[in-house]
This record gives structure tokens, C-alpha cells and sequence, in this order.
């Protein structure tokens, strides 16, 4: 297996040992082609498949050139899918699995997981596993474990008078501290609420984490109900702590400069948060808030996926996505990318991450998440990226214009159903 130079490969150079979109695959059989999305990604991803090939001789990973985002790595999986040239195994965003199975080029893996005798021991949780289920049927397999999660700022959580050792963890009390905390003055917005995510997620989080849906099924609103009208509501009440209209960076930089005291955001930026705060203030990771039994988390990140219709192939790709999930792989992933494993085992024993989740408290926030997972849910119909679009606007409206509840959600499920198929 050849390396790549990342910069090159954004630029979308073809570099020996990685694949042009499009290019013809080895006939060998023996060759399975993997691709993926973000550069970051590639140390991890050519160390495992060093090993892979270590322990399959007769096997090479070949990787396509990576692209820069999950939109564009399904836009391309999607034109190789008529074109020709599509990858055996691909590392595909939670929210693109859907859209794969839907036309049915994502390969179901049921019967792979059926023939493992040891499956239910291998630390996946069933919430992960879950998340890669389309139909009742599983299409993919957990890679990394993303949730949206809650950042405080506990300088101005001490300042407002809060304890920051003993944060709310209800909405009804993190609106509270939020009013305190902007009433601080100085321009200070109590809570940031980012209603500008991919796929509209942390509207999905907040759906989800009520026990509600976006859809009911397929064809069915279900967002136009109670659960909708409280996520509004939550939305707005944030966004009446002094929230204004900002980009992802300029958020950031608000949140660094100590000018926001709660902020709604990937985990993954956690480490770019302690990097802008440190020696300024600490901060706080908080699991996302959920309120019944039936609440859930959406996950980001990625999974794998098999797309090789092949029979041979097909055992190749399962084995090597084994090996992503394995407990050694999930800890360089952790170790190389920073981002969140799905392997249990993993996180739980002191010669894989254990130490690194038991010495740092603001690690624990999403593994806490990781029972709870649930998928990505994904709008069917060529019109899914316009209702995100949709959605995001009426979002705004709330949080930036403080418009109605009850008429922006009506309006919203009105504009959404014009669009479904």
C-alpha cells in the first residue's frame, strides 16, 4: 500500500498509490479499493491498511483520493455508482447511509454479522449499531462516534453565580444559566445555539433527544408535533440570551475570546475549544441533554460501508472493516485523529484508551453519549439537501429573529412537505 500527500490529494492530483475518480480498479480481486472523505483521516487509515495487508499477504489497499467533506464524497460515490470505477469499502457520514441504501448501492451486511459467532462481544454497543440501519436492515458499521454536545464557559458560569460543579443538565436550567450569565452585560451572549450544523443535526438532537422524529416514516412529518414545538421553544429562548447571526469562525472566536458562556457543538472541536481557552478560562463538556427514555443522540462522524457487489471481494471488505472496529485500530484512531471511538472495549481497558478517558473529564462527555446513539436521519427523494436548507432558515428565524413558534413550525412543515416525494 503507497502513500499519499495530503495537499495533493485535495487538490485532487492523482498521487501514486491512490485512485482518480473514475479510473479503472485492478482486476485482481485481491485489490480492495477504500475511499474516504478528509485527509485527517489518511495516517489512521494507511497504518490499519499496513496491517491489514500484514496479515492478508496476497491482499493490497488501494485508497482513492480523498475529498475535503461527506457531501462531496457522496457526490462522487453516487456519479461512480453510473460511471463505474465504485470502491469496495467507504467511509461515509452517518446521515449519507440512507441515501446509499435508498439506491441501493450501500450492500446489506446482516448476513455477515449473522455468521459471526462472537459478534455481541466485540464492544459495540446495540445504539451504534443501530445507527447503521436503514429498513430494518443494516448497511453499516460504526467507524467514529460524534455527538453534539454542550460547552460552558465556567468563568462566566461562576461570575453569573452558577456552580460549575454542578451544571443544569435540563434545558429548563441551562436556560436559566444562560439568562444569568448574558445578564452579565459587556456584550456577553449567555447561550449560542448553532442552528447552522450539516443536515440540520442539532435540531435532530433536540427531536431526538425528546423521544420525537423527523419523520414518522418516510412520508410522514412527525417534527409538527409537540416535540417540534418544544425544540423551537428551546431554540428561541436561547437565542433570546443575546444570540446574533455569526459564522462558525466568528462563534469560535467568540467563545474563545470569553464572550459566549454556553456553546452547542461538535465534540470533535473540543480539543480546538481547550487550545482557544487555555491559560484564559476553563471550560466544561456536557453530554447532550435528554429527557425521557425513549431520548437519543444523533451520531456524526463516519461508518463504513460496503459497496463491492463482488462475492470474494466482499469477504475482503468485511474483514477489513472488522479490523476499523477492533479495539487497537479504535485506539489509533483516538490517538491520531482525536476524535471519538465506537468500540467499548476500547474506551473501558487500561492498555487501549481507558487512561485517557479516566485522566481527562471533558473526554467522557461523548463516550457518556454513546449508549444513546441513534441515527443520522436522512429525508428521502432528490429533494433532501433543499429541505435542509428549509429547515435551516426557519431555524434562523427563530433563533436570530425571535419569530413566532407556532407560525415558523407550521410554516416549516408546510414548506418541507412540498418538497418530500
Amino acid at each position: 500500500m503507497k502513500l499519499a500527500v495530503p495537499l495533493l490529494a485535495l487538490a485532487g492530483i492523482l498521487v501514486p498509490g491512490f485512485m482518480a475518480a473514475g479510473s479503472a480498479y485492478s482486476a485482481d480481486d485481491q485489490t480492495l479499493s477504500v475511499s474516504f472523505s478528509n485527509p485527517a483521516y489518511q495516517p489512521v487509515l494507511e497504518e490499519a491498511g499496513r496491517q491489514f495487508e500484514k496479515d492478508h499477504p496476497s491482499v493490497k489497499i488501494s485508497f482513492m483520493t480523498p475529498v475535503a467533506s461527506h457531501g462531496e464524497h457522496l457526490a462522487r460515490t453516487l456519479r461512480l455508482a453510473v460511471t463505474g470505477g465504485l470502491q469496495d469499502v467507504s467511509f461515509q457520514g452517518y446521515d449519507q447511509i440512507a441515501t446509499l441504501a435508498r439506491k441501493g448501492i450501500a450492500i446489506p451486511l446482516d448476513e455477515f454479522i449473522a455468521a459471526e459467532d462472537d459478534w455481541k462481544s466485540n464492544g459495540l454497543t446495540s445504539a451504534s449499531m443501530d445507527a447503521g440501519k436503514v429498513g430494518g436492515k443494516t448497511y453499516a458499521l460504526p467507524f467514529e462516534s460524534g455527538t453534539p454536545t454542550l460547552f460552558f464557559n465556567l468563568d462566566l458560569v461562576r461570575r453569573a453565580g452558577g456552580d460549575p460543579n454542578n451544571l443544569p443538565r435540563d434545558w429548563e436550567g441551562i436556560i436559566a444559566l444562560a439568562n444569568k450569565i448574558h445578564g452579565l452585560g459587556d456584550n456577553i451572549t449567555g447561550a449560542f445555539f448553532d442552528y447552522n450544523t450539516a443536515g440540520n443535526w442539532t435540531f435532530q438532537a433536540l427531536m431526538t433527544g425528546q423521544g420525537g422524529r423527523l419523520m414518522s416514516d418516510d412520508r410522514t412529518i412527525a417534527f409538527d408535533g409537540p416535540e417540534g414545538r418544544k425544540a423551537f421553544s428551546i431554540i428561541r429562548r436561547l437565542g433570546e440570551t443575546g444570540m446574533v447571526d455569526m459564522s462558525q469562525d466568528q462563534v469560535f472566536q467568540a467563545f474563545g475570546a470569553g464572550q459566549i458562556g454556553i456553546l452547542t457543538q461538535a465534540n470533535s472541536y473540543l480539543a480546538t475549544f481547550e487550545k482557544k481557552s487555555a491559560g484564559h478560562f476553563k471550560i466544561k463538556a456536557m453530554r447532550w441533554p435528554l429527557s425521557s427514555e425513549d431520548s437519543r443522540i444523533p451520531i456524526g462522524g463516519r461508518s463504513m460501508i460496503m459497496l463491492t457487489k463482488d462475492p470474494k471481494k466482499q469477504k475482503l471488505a468485511w474483514d477489513f472493516m472488522k479490523l476499523m472496529v477492533s479495539p487497537t485500530v479504535q485506539t489509533r484512531l483516538v490517538e491520531i485523529t482525536g476524535t471519538s471511538p465506537v468500540n467499548t472495549i476500547a474506551v473501558q481497558k487500561p492498555e487501549f484508551l481507558g487512561p485517557l478517558y479516566a485522566n481527562n473529564p471533558n473526554q467522557r462527555a461523548s463516550i457518556e453519549a454513546l449508549p444513546f446513539v441513534t441515527g443520522w436521519y436522512t429525508f428521502p427523494g432528490d429533494n433532501a439537501a433543499r429541505i435542509v436548507d428549509v429547515i435551516r432558515d426557519h431555524l434562523r428565524n427563530v433563533a436570530i429573529n425571535r419569530g413566532d413558534v407556532n407560525e415558523e413550525l407550521s410554516a416549516m412543515s408546510a414548506d418541507v412537505k412540498k418538497l418530500l416525494p
